[in-house]
């Protein structure tokens, strides 16, 4: 999976087991709050699945605009709360040339 930087670099995040991954979500976000696995949960469908924002709307009972709302705030809060993480996003240091296996 890749994301990209605010200067537009594409990193290359680690593979990591679905199992570590939800760990790490679960420790370091989500907790046992429901509401921040539902977000999650409509990022997934957006994302990953790639599901119109009317049809998760639907599902989760809101109007697309709170949907679309909701996804920039979970994306926002995921960003803030890894931030903090550079070496887990396998960024570059600054002074250094980025490395062509982690952009494309």
């Amino acid at each position: 999976m890749t994301v990209i930087r605010e200067d537009n670099m594409k990193v290359l995040l680690p593979r990591l087991e679905g199992e570590d991954f939800w760990e790490m979500i679960h420790e370091h976000y989500a907790h046992e709050k429901q509401l921040n696995w539902k977000k999650l949960a409509i990022l997934a469908l957006r994302e990953n699945a790639g599901w119109p924002l009317e049809k998760i709307g639907l599902v989760f009972g809101h109007h697309k605009g709170h949907v679309a709302r909701l996804l920039s705030k979970v994306k926002q809060e995921i960003r803030e709360r890894f931030e903090q993480s550079p070496e887990w996003l396998c960024m570059p240091e600054q002074d250094d040339p980025p490395d062509r296996n982690q952009t494309r």
